[in-house]
């Protein structure tokens, strides 16, 4: 079980609580790489009777053939899950056609009672470093919000007119107070979802390369000509003397490989993958 929960996050979380009631649509980014460790359950009760857009960033990162599963998976109760690039101005006309799509039925409602149609307010939530803060300057169409490739950027909500269809209520990354499953802990922490000093290197480092013997057996041989053996410590020290990174002492620096390796893996040398499986 793996526990971190700073204040700011319990503090947005209930501010978040309150303003949801003033939304029409939720938008909930996931990071297509762990579409299911990236879900904040404490949201799924909060957002209970509202409409979903589940956006799935970083569809370029990820094993394209998982995404299209995971988008099935969430697109379902009346909700609906799409893969976007958060970088791309198209993304807008995209994310404005699903909004108007999910609330399709309530806007004709509106319009029988003699209601003009008005902005469809949305929030948009997200674990930390999800890419929320580039999806928003994209919808925005300038910068608006803080980009940052660590968790923890934004602080603060704030609403945003983006046209006249949508407007958005950014909300900080939030995370929920612990991880009973310590899987869900070791996604975040291989993807940098959660500060690098809640778990080791080593520890998140050797759960990784047990995920890509099970799912990616030649990413570590394509890259650092090592094969992934049954013992994973094993594997590691390899990859360093691979990559000689020796201590004075002729033995491995087994803090500097696995940093490394989780390194190369974010920056989209090991290829593209899904940690997270149906």
């Amino acid at each position: 079980m793996v526990q971190w929960y700073p204040g700011h996050m319990a503090k947005a979380l209930r501010e978040m609580e309150e303003k949801v009631k003033l939304v029409d649509l939720v938008m909930v980014l996931l990071d297509s790489r762990i579409p299911l460790s990236s879900l904040n359950p404490k949201l799924k009760s909060m957002f209970n009777n509202k409409k979903i857009l589940y956006i799935f960033t970083k569809a370029d990162k990820a094993d394209k053939s998982l995404t299209e599963k995971w988008i099935n998976y969430y697109s379902v109760n009346g909700n609906k899950a799409i893969a976007v690039d958060a970088r791309d101005k198209k993304t807008v006309k995209i994310v404005e056609r699903e909004a108007l799509e999910l609330l399709k039925e309530k806007r004709a409602k509106d319009a029988l009672k003699g209601l003009k149609p008005r902005p469809i307010r949305t929030m948009i939530v997200g674990i930390p470093n999800v890419g929320k803060s580039t999806l928003i300057n994209t919808l925005c169409g300038k910068k608006v919000a803080v980009v940052g490739d660590k968790p923890g950027v934004t602080k603060s909500q704030q609403w945003t007119r983006i046209n006249q269809t949508l407007e958005l209520l950014d909300t900080p990354g939030v995370l929920w107070p612990k991880f009973d499953d310590e899987k869900v802990g070791f996604n975040l922490a291989i993807t940098g979802a959660i500060k690098a000093d809640i778990l080791r290197n080593d520890d998140i480092c050797i759960y990784f390369l047990g995920l890509l013997k099970s799912y990616y057996p030649d990413a570590i041989k394509n890259r650092y000509n090592v094969e992934i053996l049954d013992d994973l410590n094993e594997t590691l020290i390899k990859i360093g003397e691979s990559l000689h990174f020796y201590l004075g002492n002729k033995d491995i620096d087994i803090d500097k490989t696995a940093l490394y390796i989780l390194q190369e893996y974010r920056n989209d040398y090991l290829g593209k993958m899904t940690l997270d499986r149906l």
